[in-house]
């Protein structure tokens, strides 16, 4: 059936979600901030690791609304925003996709302020679409121009725009061989995901596009299945059977059905030919992207070989993991690596936040801790963020009880970065989801965080609390500490994404909601860390000149173990944030001991740099030797 029927399941199954509940499975003085921005009142007093944020989005010029229509359910699960320096001024700017309204191109002066020109630059899309989902920059022909691409919402379409160097973009997807199947008559365009990575070496940025492929739910191929494997109650019917995704009983139990006539998913994966023309290589590579209800895909180098992997979040138990097999397809390591059974992953970020080198994995994903946990429709539980800590062998490991980060409630972007400098890692969740018989941004809801019926059961998610967690003394456990560093936000947010505005070094926090306007936080921690943020420079690969791909580790002292981090764009959801590599220098003075850049294929090679001077955004320019 096409998507007035998903769509009502869809609706159906989120509300059986809302009515049960699982159990936690693993038992100012007005005065100029940062370079001058005049954004009112100044914080009274810094919260814990002297973290104060100021939220400044009306004095930056970000005060245009998401939408003005009502977007309940799933016609409320998008709201993009990519950063990216689009003009090459040495500034950060902001794009913003919407609903029912153009979309904005911000640039930004470089004291934090915002304008406005997606107009004037042919990006603001057309009038008649109903709406845009993600966004991605990246220099697709190699011109050292960067080229737009922004998924469709609703009736909008996906569009590709290509940079003509003044300005002004072109849009070009069907010239450059990026083509989709028809929706379903009366079906919306859900692609929630835009990911860009150099996938074989190639030195060309390839497009990885995500769809919520929700017609593999189809109530008439999955109802017998639930009715198999489930009662009346939602109880498994085979005492003792795993729960919920280790059962898989939706769809690979099922053999992923799909009634006959069924659209394909439009998730694909285009590699580039080096002038920005493209071709579908999704089957070649081997992606069972249709198997995937997708949102968001992260490209990072998880096994150290040098190609960058692919994780995917998806709904219904079908998170997967790919490892990138020499640059010239995926392997799907899902059931080896221990991952997958996040339930309902949405939003993700991959960084070492276990402090042994390598990129851990953290999803997103829905969380209530009463009970009972509904089991039947495809949002089959409720258990909720998953911290997958990466061994180093292939193998990960739930370690998200240990640190204390399972309870985000209807997660959507995550990113994880030292706001404070202080050398350790803090993570920021936004989160949210209204039924279509609920207020906007959960006005009528008591608290801050959730509204609980009578019996103590959840009831609804509006008003879930933006979660800020930063590590307790001894780097053993996570604290959630939002409230205490000014961020109290309760709107629906999708994309969120960390990035420095004003050049300050310390990092500001984006979140783009459904409905209402973005909020923009500006960093106003207390306490004076030194920092590094370093970027790439690879003049021999025009058409990946940010070197996407690296792995850079940072050591601040002589004899200490590196901070490492990876070059990439992806990750969060429905977000792109800067290619770049932010590290904070903690109590050190003096000059940082090393920085190691390992660059991508195909002529991966290392490049040092010793005695570099901190406070500064580090711009690595690839030498002859590391080619």
């Amino acid at each position: 059936m096409g998507g007035v029927a998903v769509r009502k399941l869809a609706v159906v199954v989120s509300l059986l979600v809302v009515g049960a509940a699982c159990a936690d499975d693993g038992a100012g003085d007005g005065a100029a901030g940062g370079d001058g921005v005049a954004v009112g009142d100044r914080p009274t007093g810094p919260g814990p690791g002297g973290l104060r944020f100021t939220e400044v989005t009306a004095a930056a010029g970000l005060d245009e609304p998401h939408s003005e229509l009502d977007l309940p359910a799933q016609d409320g699960m998008s709201s993009g925003a990519a950063v990216a320096d689009v003009n090459g001024d040495g500034h950060l700017d902001i794009y913003l996709t919407r609903v029912g309204r153009p979309n904005a191109l911000y640039l930004n002066d470089g004291e934090g302020r915002f304008t406005d020109v997606a107009a004037e630059a042919g990006v603001a899309g057309p009038s008649d679409r109903f709406g845009s989902s993600a966004a991605a920059f990246a220099d697709f022909d190699g011109d050292g121009h960067l080229d737009l691409f922004v998924t469709g919402y609703g009736w909008g379409e996906n569009q590709l725009f290509m940079n003509n160097g003044d300005g002004t973009f072109r849009e070009e997807s069907a010239l450059r061989g990026l083509d989709w199947p028809p929706l379903a008559e009366g079906a919306d365009n859900h692609s929630y995901g835009v990911a860009v990575a150099d996938v074989n070496g190639s030195g060309h940025m390839d497009l990885l596009v995500l769809h919520w492929y929700a017609d593999v739910y189809n109530e008439l191929a999955v109802e017998p299945v639930v009715e198999e494997w489930y009662d009346e109650q939602g109880e498994p019917r085979e005492p003792g059977r795993p729960q919920p995704c280790d059962a898989a009983p939706l769809l690979s139990d099922a053999g992923y059905p799909r009634p006959d006539g069924t659209p394909p998913s439009r998730s694909a994966l285009f590699l580039n030919d080096g002038t920005g023309d493209f071709t579908d290589e999704t089957e070649a590579w081997g992606l069972p992207l249709d198997e995937i209800v997708a949102f968001t895909a992260t490209f990072v180098d998880l096994d150290g070989d040098g190609w960058v992997d692919l994780g995917i979040t998806g709904d219904g138990c079908t998170s997967r993991l790919f490892r990138n097999v020499d640059g010239e397809r995926f392997e799907d390591v899902t059931a080896a690596a221990g991952v997958g059974d996040d339930e309902n992953g949405m939003g993700a970020v991959m960084r070492d936040l276990t402090g042994n080198g390598h990129p851990d994995w953290f999803i997103t994903s829905i969380f209530d801790d009463a009970q009972p946990c509904p089991t039947q429709g495809f949002f089959v539980g409720c258990s909720g963020n998953r911290l997958y800590a990466n061994e180093g062998d292939g193998t990960f490991t739930d370690a998200t009880d240990r640190y204390g980060v399972r309870d985000g409630g209807w997660g959507w972007g995550v990113v994880a970065e030292d706001f404070n400098n202080d050398g350790r890692i803090e993570i920021a969740m936004n989160n949210g989801f209204r039924q279509a018989d609920e207020p906007e941004h959960g006005e009528a809801l008591d608290g801050a965080g959730s509204d609980l019926g009578a019996d103590g059961q959840r009831t609804s998610f509006a008003a879930d609390a933006t979660r800020f967690w930063v590590l307790e003394p001894g780097g053993e456990r996570y604290e959630e500490v939002a409230a205490a560093i000014g961020i109290d936000d309760t709107t629906t947010g999708h994309a969120l994404i960390a990035f420095d505005m004003d050049g300050d070094g310390r990092l500001d926090l984006l979140s783009a909601p459904t409905g209402g306007e973005p909020r923009l936080w500006r960093n106003d921690s207390t306490v004076e860390h030194g920092w590094l943020r370093v970027a790439l420079e690879d003049p021999s690969s025009p058409g990946n000149p940010w070197g996407d791909g690296a792995r850079v580790e940072v050591t601040v002292e002589a004899g200490e173990a590196p901070s490492v981090g990876w070059i990439t764009t992806t990750g969060s959801y429905e977000s792109q944030r800067p290619p770049e590599f932010h590290v904070g220098l903690g109590d050190h003075s003096g000059p940082v001991h090393r920085v190691e850049v390992h660059w991508p294929p195909p002529h991966t090679a290392r490049q040092v740099l010793e005695d570099v001077d901190a406070n500064q955004r580090l711009v690595v320019r690839r030498d002859a030797a590391s080619r």
